[in-house]
This record gives structure tokens, C-alpha cells and sequence, in this order.
């Protein structure tokens, strides 16, 4: 009886207790990224927006009020985020982590269903006026369709950023991820930042330096700014999940040290110098490399990034240059004229990778090494190019994406319905052609396919390899 008194006492004040908060770390989704690329292109975040989570400056105290109950339950679950809690002494948001996605593909005849069903909670907030934090669980359970499966399978079923998988039922895989952060706001120019999360380096969909598709792994990171100068320092311990689940307390690791000396000589130009070296006891990588973005008009963002790791003798005793580059340009409103109202966006990103060190493809799969270009899997080189435009009118949404690489080809076509515009919790069905060559997957894939679910998520979702 006690329990269901405090149970209906909770929701009760819940339901009564509402706060205004934003966030500090900007989540990485794309959904997320693409909002806070643009404010940063119209200079109202002053920050440099290649070096990722961008930490935003809290210039204000949440605030208190009340609702009604059927107040809250259409604003929370339509406008807001789902529960807030705030004072001057604190603040605490939680929002439910929800991607379930069911596949149609109607050439399979094993009678299978083909399923992503990930649950979870993000819990982010402050302590007083200089201490944030963060933290996100996700439990996933999925039968991947053949394609994917066949390369999880011969990568030991290693998920792309998400680890090792265990065998669920007789042929689904059961995976689960969590991360989370504390940043300390010391001053205006000054910011500290550890954890066991993922960071990014750069401005587009790919990184040739550092991503997100990285199992998570504790960090140490500095933040510094002086006018118009940034550095940042971000220092790592990079896990094999892999050989920790086989090797109990026999740990396989690489420790990685990031330094980012950026420049912001106009409001609209971001200039950044990178140097990083990644070490462990029978390897070592140094590499030096550059990212820099420019804005036009406040609609059009160019930029362009690049890793130099020196040479390598392959196995055939032939010398190459371990360079890697990518550039793009993302277009932003560029049909608001025409409809008002209608958000439209488009990205047009060329990456070239090469790594070809003898353990770089074990060190990817098993998120030793952080690449973020999963079609440098099993070849030493690769390109890739991809296409994203997005319309976006009240709630309504079309995602169209083209990816194209010597290995394989996606066109996808996304109808979205946004019943949550702050938190992207959507409803969405998606249309999908994958080619995959006989080269790389050992035998020829062709896979015209149907995606439906619901999807509230703060993290990318790296399949397309």
C-alpha cells in the first residue's frame, strides 16, 4: 500500500512540477547536429562547431511553474521534453530512448522477421551554475537483414558502434550500450570534461579523423578559448570489447591523445590544426591533420578536412602515403522562398580514406582505432560519396539519401512524421535499394527493402557500411 502512495505521489508531482532547461552537451544525432550547424553558421553560438559534443555557454537559471495534468501530457509528449525537474540548485531532464524498426523485404522466404528494437533513458541536467552531466543507456536487441548479418558474422560480431554482440534467440543478435559525462564550466573561457562516451572531429557525415562510431571509451577533455583562438585537448583510453569479452580482466587497449588548435578569424571561417597519436604496447600512430569550414550568406556552409599518418610499406613491399581527406557543402533553407515555413537542407560529401596498417581493419571492428569510414573494412583504400536533402514542413518530413562507394550503393527514401519536434521522436517508413559487390561481401547483394517504426534517439546509428 505504501508503494502505490509514493508511486502516485511521484507522478502527481510530475504532473504539477514543470522547469524550463536546456541543453549543455549538444547530442550528436544527426537531427541535432544539423540544428546547432546551423545556429553556429549564423554566428548565435559562439563556439567552434567542428570539435564535438560542442559544450553550450549556460547563460541562465531554469525557471519554475505549473501545469495542469492535461496540460502536461500534450506538452511533454508533443512540445517538450517528457519530465523536468529545476531550482537554482539544480535541474534534471529525462527523456525516454525508444528505435524500433521492422523490415520488409519481400524476396526472403525463410518466413524470418527482420527487426531493430532498442529501449532505453537519457538523464541529462546541472548541479548549481557550473556542473553538468549526462548519461544514456540503450538495450538492443535485432535481427539484422541478410547483408548486414553476413558482415557482423565475419567481423565476430562486432556492431558498428555499438561492440560485441551475444547470440539472442537462434540467429538475433543482443547488444547493449551505455555512456555518459560530467563537464565543469571552471569560467567563460575555460572547460573541463570526462566520461565514458564518444566524441567527433569535423564538420560533415564522415570523419577522417575522429568519430562517433567508436564503441565508447573514458576521456579526459579540455576546453580553452581566448577571443578569437580555441584549443582543445582530449586524451583517451580506447577498449577492444572485443578481446575483453574473450580475455576476462586481460585488457586490449590503445590510448589516444587528440590537441585541436583552432582559429575563428570571421564569424563565418573556422580554421583548426590537429595532432594526434594513438599508441599502445605493439603499435604506434602519429598523424597530423587540418578541418576547415566556411559559411556563406548564413545558408551555405563549405568545409573540408584531411589526416596525414606518413607512409607505410604494404606486404608487397610497396611504400604508400597514408593520407585521407574529405570535403563537402551543406545548403541550408534554400527553398524557404518558395513555401514559408518549409525547413529544407542538403549535403554533398566526398571522402577519400586510406589506412592500411596490418592491424587497422581488426583495430575498426573492434573499435580499438576510431575511423569513421566503415568502407575501409576489407580493402586498403576507399572513396565514398553521398548525397542528403531533407524537407521539412510543420511536422511532415522527407529524408533522401544517396551513398555511393566501390562497394556497394544506397538510395533510401524516408517519410517522417514528427510528434516531437524538440526531442525528434518520429514516426517513419523508409524505401531502400542497397547494392553490395561480390568483392568486398562475398557474393552479390541486391536488397529493395521497407523500413517502418518510431524513433526517439539522441545517438547515430552508423548501417550503411
Amino acid at each position: 500500500m505504501k508503494l502505490k502512495v509514493l508511486f502516485f505521489c511521484f507522478f502527481v508531482f510530475v504532473f504539477l512540477t514543470e522547469a524550463f532547461s536546456q541543453r549543455f552537451h549538444c547530442p550528436l544525432g544527426r537531427f541535432y547536429d544539423l540544428d546547432m550547424q546551423q545556429l553556429t553558421l549564423k554566428d548565435s553560438v559562439e563556439k567552434l562547431s567542428l570539435v564535438k559534443p560542442v559544450l553550450f555557454p549556460e547563460n541562465k537559471i531554469d525557471t519554475i511553474y505549473k501545469e495542469k495534468i492535461f496540460s502536461w501530457l500534450d506538452t511533454h509528449f508533443f512540445e517538450d521534453d517528457f519530465l523536468k525537474f529545476a531550482s537554482k540548485k539544480y535541474s534534471l531532464t529525462v527523456n525516454p530512448i525508444l528505435d524500433l524498426e521492422l523490415y520488409y523485404q519481400k524476396d526472403l522466404e525463410d518466413g524470418k522477421k527482420y527487426f531493430l528494437n532498442t529501449r532505453g533513458m537519457e538523464v541529462f541536467g546541472r548541479l548549481g551554475k557550473r556542473i553538468f552531466f549526462k548519461t544514456e543507456f540503450y538495450e538492443n536487441q535485432s535481427r539484422f537483414l541478410p547483408f548486414r548479418a553476413f558482415v557482423i558474422k565475419s567481423r565476430n560480431s562486432i556492431v558498428p558502434s555499438c561492440g560485441y554482440a551475444k547470440p539472442f534467440e537462434t540467429d538475433g543478435l543482443d547488444y547493449a550500450v551505455s555512456i555518459s559525462s560530467i563537464s565543469f564550466d571552471v569560467n567563460r573561457n575555460f572547460k573541463l570534461s570526462f566520461g565514458n562516451d564518444r566524441n567527433f572531429i569535423g564538420s560533415g557525415y564522415r570523419s577522417v579523423i575522429l568519430s562517433d562510431l567508436t564503441f565508447p571509451y573514458p576521456y579526459l577533455r579540455m576546453d580553452f578559448n581566448y577571443k578569437k583562438i580555441y584549443y582543445y585537448a582530449l586524451g583517451s583510453y580506447l577498449h577492444d570489447g572485443l578481446f575483453s569479452y574473450y580475455n576476462y580482466l586481460i585488457t586490449d587497449y590503445k590510448y589516444a591523445v587528440y590537441h585541436i588548435l583552432g582559429y575563428k578569424p570571421l564569424k563565418n571561417l573556422e580554421i583548426a590544426l590537429v595532432e594526434s597519436n594513438i599508441w599502445c604496447k605493439n603499435d604506434n600512430s602519429s598523424a597530423l591533420g587540418y578541418d576547415i569550414n566556411y559559411g556563406l550568406f548564413d545558408r551555405i556552409k563549405f568545409y573540408t578536412q584531411g589526416n596525414y599518418q606518413g607512409k607505410h610499406v604494404d606486404i608487397n613491399s610497396e611504400e604508400k602515403q597514408l593520407f585521407s581527406f574529405n570535403c563537402g557543402v551543406h545548403f541550408f533553407d534554400f527553398l524557404s522562398f518558395l513555401v514559408d515555413g518549409l525547413n529544407s537542407h542538403a549535403q554533398f560529401e566526398y571522402t577519400v580514406s586510406r589506412y592500411d596498417k596490418n592491424n587497422s581493419k581488426v583495430s575498426f571492428w573492434s573499435y580499438c582505432y576510431p575511423l569513421t569510414t566503415p568502407f575501409v573494412m576489407d580493402k586498403n583504400s576507399g572513396a565514398e560519396a553521398v548525397c542528403f536533402v531533407d524537407f521539412e514542413y510543420k511536422r511532415a518530413a522527407v529524408d533522401v539519401k544517396y551513398l555511393t562507394r566501390n562497394s556497394s550503393c544506397y538510395k533510401d527514401l524516408t517519410l517522417r512524421y514528427f510528434l516531437n519536434k524538440k526531442t525528434k521522436w518520429n514516426l517513419f517508413v523508409c524505401f531502400s535499394s542497397h547494392n553490395c559487390c561480390k568483392e568486398y561481401y562475398s557474393k552479390d547483394w541486391d536488397y529493395k527493402y521497407i523500413t517502418a517504426g518510431i524513433s526517439i534517439t539522441p545517438a547515430n546509428s552508423y548501417f550503411d557500411f
